[in-house]
């Protein structure tokens, strides 16, 4: 309960900061877990946020630090000035301020520390955030929240308003005010009243087939307002992000483009071309960084590896380099945790151990996994032919469908080098792969196993599972 009730008082907070509504947990910045032995204080829980996490337009912060144990005061400090902020308490477990961020501070990342100070001591946390620029490119405002969108009624069916029902005829158009079983709704004279949601259409279909429309006319500001416009009425509409995103990139608007394929990706985590799309702005956002990082910008860098891990968690050459440019800022630990976490997916890594003091012990050595046994040729060619000509569950050929996927991923402009099939020994059973290469030396497969003798096919990672349940 207390983590519940912690997050309560927290969103409470940014209600009276006037962010309320607009809070989405991906844009939050937290550092969280217990104190460790030889710190000044010892804590079961400390967990610091600042929110957002990437600051843009309105500079306004939320700071808050949330405890498990009763502490004095704590207060707030950031890189770009030497300026106190007292955060406040109801119960010393709790602790908020607000925070507005003055014009001409640097672009890029930046650290608020806190410290926490108790009867028995005291303890530091710093969390970062991102200044931002505004979105390079206009946005076309939709107001549909506001103003409601039509509706068309496909049946004949009652309405009823506060004093009386009312016959509504197929084709009739209304305009939506709010949606839950029944719509609230505007008729044409301007009465409000109520309608079953199962007999009227929503426009979503509609809006997306004009925002292809546009898209393909290249009008792309025009694709964005009905891209937006499809996702208003339907939150939960995967294509509608995805292709917000397309439009967005194509406007040079990258980080609107990130932050809908983003959600996109939430919706649904196996969606293929989502996931395509958002390794594309991953590999921009590095590319973008890898300059800036070149050129002494660290603070910049720093803010566009953290986009790109947003999109590509396990991209352990934006954790490398992101600790670098840390390093250049002189935030020693936070280097040190992102070299962490690229260790996770790049365990072998020399550069990342030397950097962590480490060894390359036998230990970390015989962790990663044995190169499989190769299987006899005569079983190879077998498992290669039953792998290739099997079926997706779309009914489309693997081998086919993982050239298109391939495909889809050269037209977003992403270098891949394919290299090809490999056949190894899993087992009982042979482990088939198609093995590609993306710039940077980052290897992505598609594995399966399969069974020579039943000729049963099993996707053996994420990348196969996908490919079998979505193309």
């Amino acid at each position: 309960m207390k983590k519940i009730g912690s997050w309560l008082v927290f969103i409470a907070f940014l209600v009276g900061c006037g962010v309320a509504g607009a809070i989405e947990r991906n844009n939050l910045s937290v550092k969280a877990g217990p104190t460790t032995p030889g710190e000044g204080l010892s804590l079961v829980w400390v967990e610091s946020a600042v929110y957002p996490k990437y600051v843009k337009e309105n500079k306004e912060l939320a700071l808050s630090v949330e405890l498990t144990a009763k502490v004095k005061s704590v207060r707030a400090t950031f890189d770009f000035n030497h300026e106190q902020i007292n955060l406040s308490s109801d119960d010393g477990l709790n602790w908020t301020a607000k925070y507005r961020v003055a014009s001409g501070v640097q672009n890029g990342v930046h650290v608020v520390r806190y410290q926490i100070s108790g009867d028995k001591g005291a303890i530091q946390r710093t969390v970062e955030f991102y200044l931002e620029n505004p979105a390079l490119a206009s946005k076309p405002a939709t107001d549909l929240k506001s103003n409601g969108w039509p509706l068309t009624v496909v049946a004949s069916c009652n309405a009823f308003t506060d004093d009386a029902s009312r016959l509504l005829m197929p084709g009739q158009i209304l305009t939506s005010l709010s949606k839950m079983p029944w719509y609230k709704v505007r008729f044409e004279d301007g009465k409000i009243g109520w309608v079953q949601a199962t007999n009227v259409k929503e426009p979503t279909d509609d809006y997306y087939r004009l925002g292809y429309e546009s898209y393909r006319k290249k009008d792309f500001s025009t694709a964005v307002k009905y891209y937006q416009n499809a996702v208003a009425v339907n939150q939960s509409f995967v294509k509608g992000y995805f292709w917000l995103a397309k439009s967005y990139n194509a406007l040079g608007d990258l980080d609107s483009a990130s932050d809908a394929i983003l959600r996109a990706a939430q919706l649904d985590d196996r969606d293929i071309e989502v996931k395509v799309m958002a390794n594309y702005l991953a590999q921009k956002y590095f590319t973008a960084a890898h300059g800036k990082y070149r050129d002494g910008r660290f603070n910049e860098a720093v803010a566009g590896y953290r986009r790109a891990i947003d999109l590509k968690p396990d991209s352990a050459y934006s954790w490398l380099e992101m600790g670098q440019s840390l390093w250049q800022l002189e935030l020693a630990a936070e280097a040190r945790s992102a070299w962490t976490e690229a260790l996770k997916h790049d365990p072998a890594n020399p550069k990342l151990r030397a950097l962590l003091d480490l060894q390359a012990p036998e230990v970390a050595v015989a962790s990663l996994p044995r190169k499989a046994p190769s299987v006899a040729p005569l079983v190879a060619d077998d498992s290669l032919q039953i792998l290739k000509t099997e079926k997706t569950g779309k009914g489309t050929k693997i081998e086919s469908a993982i050239k298109s996927v391939i495909s889809l991923t050269k037209s977003l402009g992403t270098p891949i080098s394919e290299k090809g099939w490999q056949v190894r020994k899993l087992g009982g059973k042979s482990l088939v792969s198609y093995i590609c290469e993306q710039s940077g030396g980052v290897l992505e497969s598609f594995e399966w196993l399969v069974d020579v003798d039943t000729r049963q096919v099993m996707p053996h990672n994420d990348n196969a599972r996908i490919l079998m349940t979505r193309w």
